[in-house]
């Protein structure tokens, strides 16, 4: 009996978020023949799934990408039957997708209903009985006992090195493959595969930096004298909610303002707190959409600005504007703080109280390929996305801070969304 409800389009899968030659290749310098993405960020770099069901972690252990650095073999998605009508309307970029779950279980039943063409036949129903017979073959019980089917379908009893991003899944691995398989920890390299974005991952990148600059102006406008700050934290979750985005900790990050606006305070008692005539405002925004993240910052005065604001704000722009006019792919990081520290210096500013970061951006707010970038820097790349964090912290006027995520490229870098940089007067 059809249906006449509305029906939405079946998907076709979207351009992988990840380069499998770029993949392959860092795996086999690393000498790992398989990689495992459990975690979210990785399962959805590399096969595109994030249902609700998965980000919901039901379980610990639901979901995984299995990638092999031969191609002889082909990348697997590994899903639990409950997903399985997702991958109707987003099905995965991998070329194979294995289920498992158990036959007596209430989604099982249903899928028997389905496949036997019992009920109402809507059109998902023929994409789903396709993916029942796409799957047949490779259905499994456990999610475990999946993983060991592929590895033994396509490494036989040779050892392998089986990269997985989860080191608490480490020891349900061993149990089930043996001791045949060596494992190691896949997150480093990941981090260093994800230095270099595709050009899927700079679509998100751009359309969160859209949003978050959006929920920024949305929260520059409820600022006012004697308003509380609640009002401002709230009109940049609203927006962000409205684009189906989300703020990142408990409300966005850092929203401060007066001569303490250079401290991450508790949200509790900040937002009980009201704006004041001449404070100065930090809005650095974090929010977050389909897991990619956006990191934007701005400073506003309640009020007109003093001289001595202005001044600050004014040496402030101009270390990030001339770090920036130095990012370009081959560059150190480390010259470039070096060049900002300079900026703060001839202002007569002291660079030992402002924060001077770079950092990657992606599926993580501070997205460095190695621990040791941090502290030593390291060499911009084409196609990386990096923010430039300068941030002076004055103990009279508190914080101003300026950043963007900016694409680097081998004539120089651009914002992902240019957005103006005036000192804000609320």
């Amino acid at each position: 009996m059809p249906t006449t409800s509305s029906r939405p389009p079946i998907a076709s899968p979207v351009p992988p978020l990840s380069d499998l030659d770029r993949i392959r290749a860092f795996m086999r310098g690393q000498g790992v023949d398989l990689l495992l993405g459990k975690e979210d960020s990785a399962l959805y770099y590399l096969s595109g799934h994030h249902s609700d069901s998965t980000l919901c972690h039901f379980y610990d252990d639901w979901a995984c990408a299995l990638v092999p650095a031969g191609a002889d073999a082909p990348p697997a998605l590994l899903i639990q039957e409950y997903d399985l009508a997702y991958q109707a309307t987003r099905p995965t970029w991998l070329p194979e997708l294995r289920v498992y779950g158990s036959p007596w279980s209430s989604a099982g039943t249903l899928l028997q209903d389905i496949e036997a063409g019992h009920g109402i036949e809507t059109e998902l129903r023929q994409p789903i009985r396709d993916l029942l017979a796409r799957t047949a073959d490779h259905r499994t019980d456990e999610l475990t006992d999946a993983i060991r089917a592929y590895v033994e379908e396509h490494f036989g009893n040779r050892t392998i090195t089986l990269a997985c991003d989860d080191l608490r899944f480490h020891q349900t691995l061993r149990q089930a493959l043996g001791e045949r398989v060596r494992l190691v920890d896949a997150r480093p390299l990941l981090r260093r595969i994800r230095a270099v974005k595709t050009p899927a991952e700079l679509q998100l990148l751009t359309r969160t930096a859209q949003i978050n600059a959006a929920a920024l102006r949305s929260a520059a406008r409820s600022v006012r004298a004697e308003a509380p700050w609640e009002d401002m934290v709230q009109a940049y979750r609203r927006t962000l909610a409205e684009h189906a985005a989300k703020p990142r900790g408990e409300r966005g990050m850092l929203f401060n303002s007066g001569p303490d606006g250079s401290f991450v305070l508790d949200h509790d008692y900040v937002e009980r707190k009201r704006f004041a005539p001449g404070d100065t405002v930090v809005m650095d925004a974090i929010c977050e959409y389909r897991l990619y993240l956006g990191d934007m910052a701005r400073t506003a005065v309640i009020g007109e600005a003093s001289p001595s604001q202005k001044h600050l704000f004014k040496a402030v722009r101009t270390a990030l504007e001339e770090g920036e006019l130095a990012m370009k792919a081959g560059a150190r990081t480390g010259a470039i703080a070096d060049i900002a520290a300079d900026a703060i210096r001839r202002h007569g500013l002291r660079p030992e109280l402002t924060t001077l970061t770079l950092h990657p951006i992606g599926l993580d707010i501070f997205d460095y390929a190695e621990p040791g970038h941090i502290r030593d820097g390291w060499t911009l790349e084409n196609d990386s996305v990096v923010n430039f964090e300068v941030f002076y912290r004055d103990s009279e006027y508190g914080g101003v801070h300026l950043e963007d995520s900016v694409l680097i490229g081998a004539a120089g870098a651009r914002a992902l969304v240019p957005e103006p940089r005036d000192l804000m007067e609320l």
